[in-house]
């Protein structure tokens, strides 16, 4: 492993967002025709739901604990900023859509390049991503304020295209072709490209939104972006503090690393852009402190590999 290798997974995570600052321009791949957030975040769920053997996947009750954190993270500070700062709704919003969100389809890979335990890590991500979207089932329109039928079907039909359908497809060609699990790990580097051209059209929706609405006071994008921050460290935390010591490194990166492709997708469709923001500081937040863990994965590695290679006195 060189100092190159080490560089070049945080550069991955950065790059995308400066680009996508410097090009607002690719905003318009999210619009119609391309939808690329849906797309991108289909093909993502599908790989990772390739690696899914149910006969294999091992709860624990660590599991259940993440999965309720998850959903209080994404109710509770809707709920007190919602009674705290009620002229802002916008700050509720975007702290239910960036606290709800479940877990990120990456957090496996991450874990392994961690050295961690990846079912552990593949049965959090099953079990959170169920859990949100059974819940979002009705906590979508309480945020919408909108309990209608049809309101109802429709947040059931969006889900159901971008999650429902890419595991059911995943799950049905495992059946048929076995051979198709190994296809996530040899797609890894694929699935961090995907990874990093979202963070690029996230940025440039964000860049967007700042030149068309040069009015909106930026202390509101910053109290966003603190109320962010402020999730991403506790679901960090609390991932480590509700779980058996054996389990911590794991449990963190379930409860933190967020599947923000799919909260931007949703908030960015039932609220709006500025809501959106929220997912949006997530990303790179919680990719700050991969970015971080990861170099010292690496960094330690290098070390380790040095050490066996210097000749015994």
């Amino acid at each position: 492993m060189t100092m190159y290798r080490i560089f070049l997974r945080p550069a991955m995570i950065f790059l995308p967002f400066v680009f996508g600052f410097c090009f607002p321009q690719a905003h318009i791949l999210n619009d119609p025709p391309f939808h690329a957030v849906r797309w991108v975040l289909c093909i993502m769920v599908f790989l990772a739901c390739l690696q899914l053997d149910l006969s294999q996947l091992k709860l624990r009750k660590e599991h259940f604990v993440i999965s309720g954190i998850n959903i209080a993270m994404g109710v509770i500070p809707y709920f007190l900023l919602k009674f705290l700062i009620p002229s802002q709704p916008v700050l509720a919003d975007a702290a239910f859509f960036t606290g709800i969100t479940p877990t990120a389809t990456a957090a496996p890979v991450v874990v392994s390049f961690l050295n961690g335990r990846v079912g552990f890590a593949l049965t959090g991500f099953t079990v959170t991503n169920i859990a949100v979207s059974f819940s979002l089932l009705f906590l979508l329109p309480v945020v919408a304020g909108n309990f209608s039928f049809d309101f109802i079907r429709s947040v059931a039909d969006t889900l159901f295209c971008v999650i429902g359908i890419p595991f059911f497809l995943a799950l049905l060609l495992r059946k048929i072709f076995p051979g198709v699990k190994s296809l996530p790990e040899k797609l890894k580097h694929f699935s961090f490209l995907l990874w990093s051209f979202m963070l690029f059209v996230m940025a440039s929706i964000a860049r967007t939104h700042f030149l068309e609405h040069p009015e909106e006071p930026f202390s509101q994008v910053l109290l966003i972006g603190l109320i962010s921050l402020v999730i991403c460290i506790c679901n960090f935390s609390l991932g480590r503090i509700f779980s058996r010591k054996k389990f911590c490194r794991e449990s963190s990166q379930i409860l933190g690393q967020k599947n923000t492709n799919l909260t931007l997708y949703l908030s960015l469709h039932y609220s709006g852009a500025l809501t959106a923001m929220g997912p949006i500081f997530y990303v790179l937040w919680h990719n700050s402190w991969n970015a971080w863990q990861m170099y010292s994965a690496d960094l330690r590695k290098l070390r380790r590999s040095k050490k066996r290679s210097l000749p015994r006195k």
